[in-house]
């Protein structure tokens, strides 16, 4: 049975056409090892390049050759779901990728379903690491700078290269925070799992608000002690009452006025009530409108709810079909269930044991993963809206107080000036009415600044629920990462002892590497050592390094929960200087030690390239293509 793991990604097929649409390179590539072989300048390191650019590699540094090439394509297994990813040849590193849901032979006669993703990702649109990383049940990381952390980076730790110094792991390049090294080692050799990567995302978010709003909430307060008015409610709302009380009082005093005094109405009555009355006209709309306004807002997002909570659901549901499916899958029939007769054994690959109908296993993995991303992409973007939507609910609900204050406000001016209209006033009333107006003048300051200490309470609200939240996710974080030390070791000291294994076996050039007993490896700072050191020959470096690079790799064979996808690709055998002898040597411990995880059916894939192939491994089935010269390329411009 073939052990369940995290990730893992097969090359089947890679294509590459000319600008006719000609294919000037076309091979089928197998699980185990897999040796491009040829002499020096036949293009071998080309289709390394070709590998690593139509996976999310960031390259420019093409061959005039490879600018003769139009695009690249291959059919890949990733996680059992077959995929084909197209990109074209561009100097520019950021070139989008086309992918498609299902195998090569589809893709070529389907021009409706692929689909383009850029390299980059928005707040809008999502990139190809994005799905690369959700086929691979990778999490999706911040890496430094607060950039996302991409499958180029990714790729950096699984591309062997002819370019990068013999004393890095990492594939080189100019600006490399080391923050981002280690996060990429984390995600590779599977230390956390997906919701410490997640706390720290929400850390990371909550924080930023939590921050912006203490400064919302300081710059309100200081705002709020400048104008002279308490921040606090009670002390407003007492003040705030004995306004209306006094308003109330003045009110009665200009009525007991009025009734001693003849009404004498003026010719500017009349336009002052149909002014007030157009002031509440106006104010009604707005209000009505408001109301209106919130009750939609109040449906929508009533069904957005519905709507995320049916696709999360759906994402459950067909989420537990492929485990269903993957473990049902593993299960072999023994006994017809008609007859209950045993069945015969056929081992023909794709083959129903009963039935005898080919099976489409990886098409329908396919085509559930993409029903998946898009569940999982209209999830994200119904979130995204109905986050929008609630900060306008909110905002329209904290102004309808001020609105229905107002409205009552005109409604009862309106009402005054229908009764009492406007009289010749002696000096008793003047001076009511202008304590009334400044008395009002009051009342419509304290209004506001009633809704400025609403908007202060909830901001101190949402300080302390955020506070809180700070406070539980550090916790948590402390916690699972205390709780991931020991599988962290486990996977650093199986990477030791296959390291120790390897430089074991190789040919005695190097004494340290048959004496060496530590090997220490810091992805954060770039640099391995045996012993405390690495100053060895530059050969010695390029084997010490690979050694190190291959026991990465094997480890993963080891450990299901290792989110190294169970690939690798190798394009310096035998770089600075390594003697034929001893690249041979290492081709053969490799192609052993992958030998035996097959047999015990843990699928991988290596991948490389060399000028000077072992006897034992050239013209096998290990071999792919040609063995290429430089009148037989491997590109057939």
């Amino acid at each position: 049975m073939t052990k369940k793991i995290n990730s893992s990604l097969i090359f089947k097929r890679i294509v590459v056409r000319n600008f006719n649409n000609n294919s000037v390179y076309d091979e089928n590539f197998h699980e185990g090892v897999n040796i491009i072989r040829g002499t020096n300048s036949s293009g071998k390191s080309t289709i390394s390049n070709f590998i690593f650019y139509i996976l999310g590699g960031a390259y420019n540094n093409w061959t005039s050759e490879s600018l003769k090439c139009k695009d690249v394509t291959a059919e890949i297994l990733i996680n059992n779901a077959v995929f084909t990813l197209r990109r074209e040849i561009s100097t520019s590193p950021l070139m989008p990728l086309q992918i498609f849901w299902g195998d090569y032979n589809s893709a070529i006669t389907d021009n409706i379903n692929w689909k383009i993703f850029p390299y980059k990702q928005s707040d809008n649109v999502v990139s190809f690491s994005n799905i690369l990383f959700n086929a691979l049940n990778f999490p999706e990381v911040k890496g430094d700078l607060d950039s996302n952390i991409t499958m180029y980076q990714i790729l950096r730790l699984l591309y062997i290269d002819q370019l990068t110094p013999p004393q890095s792991l990492f594939r080189f390049e100019n600006f490399d925070p080391p923050l981002t090294r280690k996060t990429v080692s984390e995600i590779l050799l599977g230390v956390y799992d997906d919701s410490l990567y997640s706390d720290r995302l929400s850390l990371r978010e909550d924080q930023k608000s939590l921050d912006l709003k203490e400064k919302e909430y300081n710059n309100l307060l200081t705002i709020i002690n400048h104008s002279g008015y308490s921040p606090s409610r009670n002390v407003v709302n007492k003040e705030f009452d004995n306004l209306k009380e006094n308003l109330t009082k003045n009110e009665e005093k200009l009525v007991e006025l009025r009734k001693i005094e003849i009404p004498r109405t003026t010719t500017k009555t009349e336009t002052s009530i149909e002014k007030i009355k157009s002031e509440l006209t106006i104010q009604k709309t707005i209000l009505n409108n408001s109301l209106t306004k919130i009750n939609q807002y109040d449906l929508e997002i009533a069904d957005s709810k519905q709507f995320i909570n049916t696709l999360e659901k759906r994402i459950i549901e067909l989420n537990n079909s492929i485990i269903t499916r993957s473990t049902i899958g593993d299960l072999s029939l023994t006994h017809c269930p008609q007859c209950l007769g045993e069945l015969k054994s056929h081992k023909t690959e794709n083959i129903c044991v009963l039935c005898k109908e080919p099976l489409e296993e990886e098409t329908e993995k396919a085509n559930a993963k993409r029903l998946l991303q898009e569940m999982q992409l209209q999830v994200k973007e119904s979130k995204r809206l109905l986050e929008i939507k609630e900060k306008f609910y909110t905002q329209l609900v904290s102004e309808l107080p001020g609105l229905k204050e107002k409205l009552r406000f005109t409604q009862r001016e309106l009402d005054k000036s229908i009764e009492n209209p406007q009289t010749t006033r002696d000096e008793r009333i003047d001076k009511l009415l202008i304590e009334r107006g400044f008395i009002e003048g009051q009342i419509e300051n304290l209004t506001k600044h009633i809704k400025t200490i609403e908007l202060l309470e909830a901001l101190k609200n949402d300080i302390n629920v955020l506070d809180k939240s700070v406070k539980d996710l550090k916790f948590d974080i402390s916690e699972k990462e205390k709780s991931q030390e020991h599988k962290y070791s486990l996977v650093m000291n199986k990477i030791k002892d296959i390291t120790i294994e390897i430089l074991r076996k190789d040919l005695p050039r190097q004494d340290e590497f048959k004496t060496g007993k530590v090997v220490e490896i810091d992805f954060l700072r770039d640099t391995f050592t045996l012993d405390g050191g690495n100053n060895f020959s530059a050969s010695s470096k390029t084997y010490f390094k690979n050694a190190v690079l291959f026991s990465i790799f094997f480890a993963s064979l080891e450990f299901p929960f290792m989110r190294y996808p169970r690939f690798i690709l190798c394009d310096n055998m035998e770089d600075k200087g390594m003697e034929k002898e001893r690249t041979q040597n290492f081709q053969e411990i490799i192609t052993k030690m992958s030998d035996s995880y097959l047999l015990d059916g843990v699928k991988h894939q290596i991948i490389f390239t060399t000028s000077m192939i072992s006897d034992k491994l050239n013209d096998t089935n290990y071999c792919v293509g040609d063995f290429y010269t430089t009148g037989n390329k491997t590109l057939k411009i």
